[in-house]
C-alpha cells in the first residue's frame, strides 16, 4: 500500500517538486522498503538488492544534477537539462511500478529448477569446471570468451560461483569452501582487470563473495559488524583507482587482447566511481526524442524478434546493438570505417518502454517487469537448500541484474528467458539420470 501512495505522489508531484527532490523522496521510499523487508525471514531477495541499487542510482543522478549545475558535468556530457525533472518522474514512476508488480506476484512461480547437491565429490567437480574456465580465460589466445550468448551466461554464472562457495563457507565454517570462494574470487577480479571495459566488472566478484557470505549466515546483525570492513575497504580502494583505470584502461586491453572491440566509452573526464551508475543522462535523451519525434510504436524494440533465433540455426544473424543504435539516435556516437558505431549507451529500462510505447508501455511493462522477476526467484527456491546449485546460480544472477537496475534495456529479458531454460533442461536432464 505504502508503494500505491508514492506511485500516486509522483504522477502528481512534478507539477511541486524538482527532479533533485524526487530523488531524494525514492531513496526514502527506498528505505522503508528495506526496514519492511528486514522483518522477514530470508528477506535478501532480488527486489531487496534493487532497492540498495536504486539508491546507488539516485545518488550519482543527484551527483550528476550538481555537475551540471555547477556547469562541470565529469561525465555524461550528453545529458539534456532541460528534460531533467521530466527524466526523473519517469525514473521515480517505473521504479514504483517494478516493486509494485513484484509485490503482487511475491507467491507466483514458474516451475522449479532446484538441483540440490549434495555429494562433496560433485562440489569438488564443481569448483574445478569454474577453475577451468578462469584459467582459460587467463590463459588462452584470448582473455574474452566473445560472440556467444552460451559463452556469457558461462561467464556470469563463474562469478556467481564465488556466491556458492562462499555461501557454503559462511553456512557450514568449511575451511575447503572458503578456499574454493576465494580462489574464484582472485581470478575473476584479476579477468575483470583484463577485460572490464566498464569498470563495475571489478566489483562484481566482491559483490558475489560477500553477498553469499552473508546470505549464510542468514542474519541482518552480520553486516553491523567487523565483517562488513573488508568490503568497504575494497569498495573504497576501487573508488580511488577508478580513475586512473578509467583513464588508461585502453593500455590494460592492448596489452592483453588483440581484438578490436567496441564498446561504451565514457568521458575520460570522470574521477568517480559513483558516476558509473547514473542513468539520468539516458533518460534525458529519452524524453528530448520523443518530443521531437512521438512516440517509436515499437522501432527501438523492434531488432528484438532477431534475439528470439538461435544463432545457430542463423549463424550469419546480424549482431543486436540496440545500445550502439540509441547513441547514434541521440547524435553520441557515428559510425566508423567499418560501418559500427564507436559507442554504445543503453537506454534504461524505463527509457526504452517509455520511447517505443509512451506512458501505457513505460506502466504495464513496469509492473510486468516486477512480476517477471518475482516468479523468476519463486522458481530458483533459492532458501530451500544452500547446496540448491542452480537456484544459487540463477538467484544470483537475479541478484546481480536487480542492483543494476535489471540491465539497461528490454534485451534483458531474451538473456533471463534463455537462461532460465537452460536451467530448467539441466534439472529435466539430471532428474532422468
Amino acid at each position: 500500500m505504502v508503494n500505491v501512495i508514492f506511485l500516486i505522489f509522483y504522477l502528481i508531484s512534478i507539477f511541486f517538486f524538482t527532479g533533485e527532490s524526487l530523488y531524494y523522496i525514492l531513496i526514502f521510499q527506498c528505505l522503508v522498503c528495506i526496514v519492511q523487508s528486514l522483518k522477514q525471514k530470508n528477506y535478501i531477495t532480488p527486489i531487496f538488492t534493487f532497492y540498495i541499487g536504486v539508491i546507488i542510482t539516485n545518488l550519482a543522478n543527484l551527483s550528476l544534477i550538481g555537475q551540471v549545475a555547477n556547469h562541470n558535468i565529469r561525465a555524461y556530457n550528453y545529458i539534456v537539462p532541460r528534460y531533467i525533472d521530466d527524466a526523473v518522474k519517469l525514473w521515480c514512476v517505473s521504479c514504483t511500478l517494478i516493486i509494485i508488480g513484484y509485490d503482487l506476484f511475491a507467491k507466483r512461480s514458474f516451475a522449479s529448477i532446484a538441483v540440490i547437491v549434495t555429494k562433496k565429490q560433485n562440489l569438488k567437480i564443481i569448483f574445478a569446471i569454474l577453475l577451468g574456465i578462469n584459467l582459460l580465460r587467463i590463459s588462452g589466445g584470448t582473455v574474452r570468451l566473445n560472440g556467444s550468448g552460451v559463452f556469457k551466461i558461462i561467464g556470469l554464472l563463474n562469478m556467481v560461483g564465488i556466491m556458492f562457495f562462499a555461501r557454503l563457507w559462511s553456512k557450514d565454517n568449511i575451511k575447503t569452501y572458503r578456499n574454493y570462494a576465494l580462489i574464484l574470487y582472485v581470478l575473476q577480479t584479476y579477468v575483470a582487470l583484463l577485460t572490464a571495459f566498464l569498470r563495475s566488472d571489478l566489483i562484481i566478484p566482491s559483490f558475489c563473495l560477500f553477498l553469499g557470505y552473508f546470505i549464510g549466515k542468514g542474519h541482518i546483525k552480520y553486516v553491523f559488524s567487523y565483517r562488513i570492513l573488508p568490503f568497504i575497504l575494497i569498495v573504497v580502494l576501487y573508488s580511488s583507482a577508478f580513475s586512473a583505470l578509467q583513464t588508461n584502461r585502453s593500455n590494460f586491453i592492448n596489452a592483453f587482447s588483440e581484438n578490436d572491440t567496441h564498446t561504451e566509452q565514457p568521458a575520460e573526464n570522470s574521477t568517480a566511481l559513483l558516476d558509473r551508475n547514473a542513468n539520468l543522462a539516458q533518460l534525458t535523451n529519452i524524453v528530448k526524442l520523443v518530443k521531437q519525434n512521438g512516440f517509436y510504436e515499437g522501432k527501438a524494440s523492434a531488432p528484438l524478434v532477431l534475439a528470439l533465433i538461435p544463432r545457430f540455426l542463423w549463424p550469419d544473424k546480424p549482431v543486436i546493438a540496440i545500445g550502439a543504435w540509441f547513441a547514434l539516435e541521440i547524435g553520441a556516437a557515428y559510425k566508423t570505417d567499418n560501418g559500427r558505431a564507436n559507442n554504445s549507451i543503453n537506454m534504461t529500462l524505463p527509457g526504452e518502454l517509455y520511447l517505443d510505447f509512451g506512458w501505457t508501455g513505460l506502466v504495464l511493462g513496469s509492473l510486468l517487469m516486477g512480476a517477471f522477476i518475482a516468479a523468476l526467484w519463486n522458481a530458483t527456491k533459492f532458501y530451500e537448500s544452500e547446496y540448491n546449485i542452480t537456484g544459487t546460480l540463477f538467484g544470483g544472477y537475479l541478484f546481480f541484474l536487480s542492483v543494476f537496475g535489471f540491465a539497461g534495456d528490454l534485451q534483458i529479458l531474451i538473456t533471463l528467458v534463455s537462461t532460465y531454460l537452460m536451467f530448467y533442461l539441466i534439472k529435466k536432464v539430471i532428474v532422468r539420470l
